[in-house]
């Protein structure tokens, strides 16, 4: 009963945003180039759900090493627990009460979370995910990445098609290359 009832809250909502023209098309200005440099600062949104922390572990470990880039994580205060010690220091937690009914992130955790200017701001859902989509929208950052679905285009200014793509993996290596991570 409460999965209709989240993607009737998820289609209200984004109708609500489009109608009161809170949602725009970004406009894309930038180039991505193979011998770039990549990003400065990164806030990576790490998926919510138990069965997508292996995943999430394995990029949070390919990826947390690369010392020219400042990179912070926020995840799910559950998926949190299951890493133990093999997190890095720079991991942003938040709670379901951080929610409101239309699961859109209070102002308090949005200051919070976004306590500095990130240049990429990525969502790792490999679903459309209303409180991060929103999360990485509010953030502004020149750079928001997701994976592309049906609302994706009014949230993120650089979408992943991962339809084709037959491993989740796949499709975060190529969010690890663009960033040039």
């Amino acid at each position: 009963m409460r999965r209709p009832l989240e993607q009737w809250k998820t289609r209200g909502t984004v109708a609500w945003f489009r109608l009161t023209r809170k949602l725009e098309k970004p406009d894309f200005t930038g180039a991505i180039r193979k011998g770039g440099s990549g990003v400065r600062s990164a806030l990576i949104i790490l998926p919510e759900g138990r069965e997508n922390s292996r995943i999430a572990r394995y990029f949070l470990k390919s990826i947390y090493q690369s010392g020219h880039t400042e990179i912070d994580f926020l995840m799910d205060k559950s998926l949190y627990h299951t890493f133990q010690d093999s997190l890095p220091e720079s991991v942003k937690v938040y709670e379901e009460d951080e929610l409101n009914w239309f699961r859109l992130p209070c102002q308090a955790m949005l200051d919070r979370i976004l306590d500095h200017p990130y240049d990429a701001v990525v969502d790792m859902h490999p679903v459309f995910n209303l409180s991060s989509a929103y999360l990485a929208l509010m953030s502004k950052a020149p750079m928001r990445i997701g994976f592309a679905n049906k609302f994706s285009e009014h949230f993120f200014n650089v979408e992943i098609d991962n339809s084709k793509s037959e491993f989740l993996e796949r499709s975060y290596l190529a969010v690890q290359k663009l960033l040039n991570l």
